[in-house]
């Protein structure tokens, strides 16, 4: 029964979550990008990447590796 309940609340949660999607907002962009030193350059990348996701198309986010 446990495992008949764990699978159905992954379900649930799997399919509550799937087509949220969140981008950037033009303020974050700019905070991003701010302490770069080719400045305009990142903010149309991103201002790109920020259309394409929110069109559907597939998109390549960098993974950053967390340092202790």
């Amino acid at each position: 029964m446990k495992l008949f309940f764990n699978t159905i609340l992954f379900f649930f949660i799997l399919f509550l979550f799937e087509n949220s999607v969140y981008s950037l907002s033009d303020y974050q962009i700019k905070k991003i990008c701010q302490k770069k030193s080719n400045r305009s350059t990142c903010i149309k990348n991103l201002k790109f990447k920020k259309l394409n996701l929110l069109q559907g198309k597939k998109i390549e986010i960098p993974v950053i590796p967390f340092k202790k």
